[in-house]
């Protein structure tokens, strides 16, 4: 039943066009006072990649004026960012900062639980978000993500919100396909599904996935053909794996070996073993109707093993640390709970990754007291993993995993 008269939706509607108004005159007022209509390197590189589309030259060999960078995503990321190239720069900043802002109050929407907002009424409920909202710009990786213009915060948003509507909504798992259709890096999100016998999701993520495909192939076969058995192997287009903006396995271990014949090896086996506790921990908060901690542990297996995880792709970290908070409140208490809070986020706030020399190399020089704030990120992500696995031990007994008829 609806809770919602037709009179009040209106009304509604009217707040929800004030507010992305709202939000859309102070990114404005934002990016003027920060400087960003000179930046936003990402942003160009989207533009760049419709603006080849629009010109029909060759997305693949095109680079960015002034810092060479090449286009790396799907053909369909090219093409779905052609409106944006088709637009004034200004409003392109804009529209695409507010879209990632009000992601920002999506995802903790979606993470707090219900039981928070039973404190509050509606203008207090709102109130809070806001709040939130406008503090997580503190979080680096969320600051990352709006300084360059990165796409992260949208994809991370629409996995959340596609994975935890119920069992049989409609579609459901198809906008995960999507954003794997988009930027590959969610592809192993579907493991979760799997594990947890979800197969009518996984027929629609990969039916996602597939139409994103198709659509490429049918506006751009020919640089979709390229980018699929050519430029999806090339690592070196992404940039210095050693770099300590490169939070992961891969940039952890080179930091460590750089060129070693081990580096590469160890990778895949540590990526492989984490990949598999994670999975597993993962499909026991599925099972325990944690959806919100499962998918969030699941991106943990994502920002670690990848090749590379650059500091703005951890925005992961809004669901992974209401989580974290909930996970030991359940197990030790509020006031544990509130100090493990200020610590997590706190500690992204600080940006510690950055205090150590970086770029040229200079992290092969990193001592070992260097090299803790420098991998600042791995080690938070590494703490609430384990933290999640030993509170997980007082979730209830897990149901029976029952199948999804596709």
């Amino acid at each position: 039943m609806s809770t919602s008269s037709p009179a009040s939706r209106p009304l509604v509607s009217r707040r929800i066009v004030i507010g992305v108004v709202a939000c859309a005159a102070l990114v404005a007022l934002g990016a003027w006072a920060y400087g960003l209509f000179g930046g936003m390197i990402d942003l160009r590189v989207y533009r760049m990649g419709g603006s080849v589309l629009l010109d029909g030259g060759s997305l693949y060999d095109a680079k960015l004026p002034g810092s060479g960078l090449p286009f790396t995503y799907p053909p369909f990321a090219a093409i779905a960012m052609v409106p944006l190239a088709a637009v004034p720069w200004s409003a392109a900043l804009v529209v695409w900062t507010t879209l990632s802002v009000l992601c920002i109050t999506a995802l903790w929407r979606t993470s707090l639980p219900k039981t928070a907002w039973s404190f509050f009424n509606q203008r207090k409920r709102t109130a809070v978000l806001v709040a939130l909202t406008a503090l997580s710009l503190l979080l680096e990786p969320v600051w990352q993500t709006i300084q360059f213009g990165q796409i992260n915060l949208l994809l991370t948003a629409m996995i959340l919100l596609d994975l935890v509507r119920p069992q049989d909504a409609r579609l459901r798992g198809f906008w995960l396909g999507v954003a794997i259709g988009v930027k590959l890096t969610p592809l192993p999100l579907l493991a979760l599904l799997v594990v947890t016998k979800q197969w009518r999701a996984l027929r629609n993520a990969v039916l996602g996935l597939l139409a994103t495909m198709a659509v490429g192939f049918a506006i751009v076969p020919k640089q979709s053909w390229r980018y699929w058995t050519e430029v999806i192997l090339d690592a070196n287009r992404v940039g210095g794996l050693a770099y300590s903006g490169n939070q992961s396995f891969n940039g952890f271990l080179h930091r460590l070996g750089n060129d070693a014949g081990w580096v590469q090896p160890t990778w895949f086996l540590l990526s492989a073993v984490f990949g598999l506790l994670v999975l597993w921990m993962a499909r026991r908060y599925w099972l325990a109707d944690e959806r919100v901690t499962a998918i969030a542990v699941m991106a943990l297996a994502v920002l670690y093993a990848s090749p590379v995880t650059w500091s703005h792709h951890w925005v992961w970290i809004i669901p992974l640390g209401v989580s974290l908070i909930r996970a030991v409140n359940r197990v030790w208490g509020l006031n544990p709970a509130v100090v493990t809070g200020v610590l997590f986020y706190g500690l992204f706030v600080l940006r510690s990754i950055w205090w150590v020399p970086f770029r040229d190399d200079r992290e092969l020089d990193w001592t070992f007291w260097q090299s803790i704030p420098g991998n600042s990120h791995l080690i938070l992500g590494m703490i609430a993993f384990i933290v999640l696995a030993v509170t997980s031990r007082s979730l209830p007994k897990p149901a029976p995993v029952t199948a999804d008829r596709a």
